[in-house]
């Protein structure tokens, strides 16, 4: 082992013991360290290289020196030179030790924290999940295929969670801080998952509908999403003002019914309604303000030319234009010749 490389390491091991005193002031050392660098660089720049080269070469200088590399830390030319490579190798080492330290010990930190929940998400746009089971995994692939931001409220750390803009938070989704952990200010949309857990107490519905109170109230322009398992309890999810309602159970009753009735339907629905794999899925697109006063068939006609497939719309009630999204009403199939009023949205099957 060489002699530089002894001195650098005891370098680190100095820095180590420096870096428990200086952690609560890093914004002042980090200055006293910039002005011991350019200082010294400066000074090499005048002294050793009587401002021959650019300055950014007397910067490397310095910066090989505090490692023990170069020529001129073993050969200064000049008396303050020496007087440089003296204090760099005795203050200068140990300060970059200080820094190495303190960098590795908060990254390690950092990574920790993020991989127990207890980091903050700085995404915006994305999507929170508020909850888990058995459902979360299956909702997740296919929103990672969609591209989308995620970040998820859960008591544990779920299995095998993606890497990539996948990230955890640890906690309930009713906690407040919790929820501003997970972003939710300026997340886009939420879903808020039943807990069907063995250790969950009484109505499930109840708890779920409690977090999508807890939901709206940080962000009330947020879409949200509920999953509720007894279609009875959906006035009181109305009255949590959520966008959408779910009851994954009939959906999964009225899916193996139609399967039951049209033998071979069941390849064509799961490629329309998976977005993870090469198939097809249903999509909904907003339709813009040029089609006002047009026909619906104008409006397919423009999604047919740019390859989707268009099997409906969807429009407020009449009776109640201001309705939320999540009440509108759909029409499948609808006669081309009826003249568009906004606001609407038109439903394309496109390729994934």
């Amino acid at each position: 082992m060489s002699a530089r490389f002894v001195k650098v390491v005891k370098g680190v091991r100095r820095g180590r013991t420096l870096a428990k005193k200086f952690r609560k002031h890093l914004v002042a050392f980090l200055l006293g360290f910039g002005v011991l660098l350019f200082g010294s660089a400066w000074l090499v720049w005048y002294q050793e290289m009587n401002f021959q080269g650019p300055y950014h070469e007397a910067v490397w200088t310095v910066l090989f020196t505090l490692i023990g590399q170069g020529e001129f830390a073993t050969n200064p030319k000049t008396i303050m030179g020496r007087m440089i490579v003296f204090v760099l190798s005795i203050v200068g080492v140990a300060l970059l030790g200080v820094l190495l330290s303190e960098i590795v010990q908060r990254v390690m930190t950092s990574k920790l924290k993020e991989m127990m929940g207890m980091s903050r998400c700085k995404y915006a746009g994305h999507t929170v999940i508020c909850g888990w089971n058995e459902r979360g995994r299956l909702i997740l692939r296919e929103l990672t295929a969609e591209n989308r931001q995620i970040s998820i409220i859960a008591s544990e750390r779920p299995p095998s969670l993606p890497v990539g803009d996948v990230f955890f938070i640890a906690g309930s989704p009713t906690d407040e801080d919790v929820l501003q952990r997970s972003g939710i200010a300026d997340a886009g949309t939420a879903i808020i998952l039943a807990d069907r857990s063995p250790g969950v107490n009484g109505d499930v519905d109840a708890k779920t509908i409690l977090v999508a109170l807890a939901v709206e109230a940080a962000n009330p322009g947020i879409y949200s999403i509920i999953e509720l398992i007894n279609p009875e309890n959906e006035r009181y999810a109305r009255l949590a003002k959520v966008d959408d309602i779910i009851y994954c159970d009939s959906l999964v009753a009225e899916v193996t019914a139609t399967c039951a009735a049209y033998a071979g339907i069941s390849v064509f629905m799961k490629d329309i309604l998976c977005a993870s794999d090469e198939g097809h899925h249903f999509a909904a697109f907003d339709v813009s303000r040029e089609f006002e006063g047009k026909s619906v068939g104008e409006l397919f006609e423009h999604f047919r030319g740019e390859h989707a497939l268009p099997v409906g719309i969807i429009m407020p009630p009449e009776d109640a234009p201001e309705a939320p999204v999540g009440l509108w009403r759909s029409r499948v199939n609808p006669d081309e010749s009826v003249k568009i009023s906004l606001p609407m949205k038109a439903v394309c099957i496109v390729k994934n």
